[in-house]
């Protein structure tokens, strides 16, 4: 005879935060530390100096404005845009191998955001000296995979005119603000809406912006 079977206890199931919250955390984050650090230091104008400048060894609080200004909104915004990742190779209807390295780049940009926040200028160097070159190259890296990931995504997603467009504009933005365009009176604001622009297009594929009902769905 066979003993009867026990059922297996149930673990416990442990959901991890929406891509939804993720995005938006990341987002805001990025928004609340350059506003609050902005602010409480004296002489700062977002108008002519660098986001960096906030992080800057040698600047009141730096640590924690690289913490909160650029780790934790690079983390927050790489996870929202693994998740997301996932969720739309699930829903995919073709181009699965260009969006796949979409994505992969649109995470490593996410990642470059937020090496950024663990490699600091030095406030009385700048940017030519030691560690500041890094941070350049991180920033260098975060525009060129965005900009590389976003055209990949933008070519694979077939039947979808407001997300490509959606994608395209933001790396349009990210790019001219990069490479071309001034701001006029404010050199440093380009800087500061690109870095918006990416966030605020990981907000809208994170919260599900255009997105396809998944195969099977009603």
């Amino acid at each position: 005879m066979t003993e009867p079977s026990t059922p297996s206890p149930r673990l416990p199931s442990t959901r991890l935060p929406s891509t939804r919250l993720l995005s938006a955390l990341a987002l805001l984050g990025f928004l609340g530390a350059l506003l609050g650090f902005g602010a409480a230091l004296d002489g700062f104008s977002h108008a002519t100096h660098p986001v960096a400048v906030l992080g800057a060894r040698g600047v009141p609080r730096w640590a924690a404005f690289d913490l909160l200004g650029f780790v934790l909104p690079g983390l927050l915004a790489w996870a929202a845009t693994v998740r997301t990742s996932i969720a739309d190779n699930a829903r995919s209807d073709g181009g699965g191998r260009v969006l796949g390295v979409g994505w992969t780049l649109c995470a490593i940009a996410a990642l470059a955001f937020a090496s950024q926040g663990v490699l600091p200028i030095d406030a009385t160097q700048g940017f030519g000296y030691g560690v500041a070159r890094l941070h350049t190259a991180a920033w260098t890296m975060w525009w060129i995979a965005f900009a590389a990931g976003g055209v990949l995504l933008a070519i694979g997603w077939r039947g979808r005119v407001a997300l490509r467009f959606a994608t395209a504009f933001a790396v349009a933005l990210v790019l001219a603000f990069s490479l071309f365009v001034g701001v006029p009176g404010a050199p440093a604001m380009g800087q500061r809406i690109g870095f918006i622009a990416w966030l605020a297009w990981v907000v809208c594929v994170g919260w599900g912006a255009w997105m396809p009902r998944a195969k099977g769905d009603r």
